[in-house]
């Protein structure tokens, strides 16, 4: 990892801030002294974001590049529950708590971090409502994933753990802007703890439902409607339409 200066306060406003949900909740003071506070580091591909069971120092986003977060069962097993992409945040609960890390974070693309000092997100947090507002609707998102993680047990239609991660990724509050994800079938395939044949084949269905059209390098969201319901087709029993299983040698990949 390779650790930068914070950004001095009475700078123009960086471009992570403004790509930020909750940056324009913040008065000119909180703005001031988080510029001031602020620090910046590189993470390469397979490196940690953060150090599993360390205690927590700071909440951290991404400027740039993309993450997975991972969790060990008591049996040892490693599973993938959750990305991240520029614009996004994390570690708000820990913080919160003043825990340890309880999972790991690891780059799945070169990250560019921005590390707000634990004093400074909880002396945000004691002071703006408006702020609170956004953790509470970023904690919510997350545990809806997680509880529908928890009750298909990754075991369901590939269709259903694919949906489900580019709706997370595509969220406003992870700083998506607009529908289009610059993101691999790789890299999908890496934050779906799925191999890529099985991502190829469920593209393709969504492609067929009109759920999605496919670039080179990204991923389109033509109907987020469509993508939510296929998000739940495990639990409500839909069957995925019967569309061919191989697409185009043009998808991401």
């Amino acid at each position: 990892m390779k650790a930068r200066d914070g950004v001095a306060a009475g700078v123009p406003t960086p471009a992570w801030a403004e790509h930020s949900r909750w940056w324009p909740t913040l008065t000119a003071e909180e703005k001031a002294r988080l510029l001031s506070e602020v620090g910046y580091q590189t993470v390469e591909p397979g490196e940690p974001l953060q150090q599993d069971g360390a205690t927590a120092l700071h909440w951290i986003g991404l400027a740039s590049g993309l993450a997975k977060f991972v969790v060990t069962t008591v049996r040892g097993k490693p599973l993938v529950y959750s990305g991240i992409a520029a614009g996004g945040w994390f570690g708000e609960g820990t913080l919160m708590r003043q825990g340890v890390w309880r999972y790991a974070a690891l780059a799945i693309r070169q990250c560019e971090l921005v590390l707000v000092p634990r004093e400074t997100f909880l002396w945000l947090f004691n002071r703006n409502l408006a702020f609170c507002h956004y953790l509470l609707a970023q904690l919510n998102d997350r545990l809806e994933l997680m509880t529908l993680q928890a009750l298909d047990d990754h075991q369901g239609q590939a269709e259903s753990i694919v949906a489900r991660t580019l709706r997370h990724l595509l969220h406003p509050l992870a700083g998506a802007a607009g529908g289009q994800l610059r993101v691999t079938q790789a890299e999908i395939a890496q934050l779906c703890n799925l191999s890529r044949q099985r991502v190829n084949q469920a593209f393709g269905r969504l492609q067929a439902d009109g759920v999605l059209q496919l670039r080179y390098g990204a991923v389109d969201i033509v109907d987020l409607d469509k993508l939510r319901i296929w998000e739940f087709c495990n639990l409500s029993g839909r069957r995925a339409p019967n569309t061919p299983a191989r697409i185009a040698e043009t998808t991401p990949g």
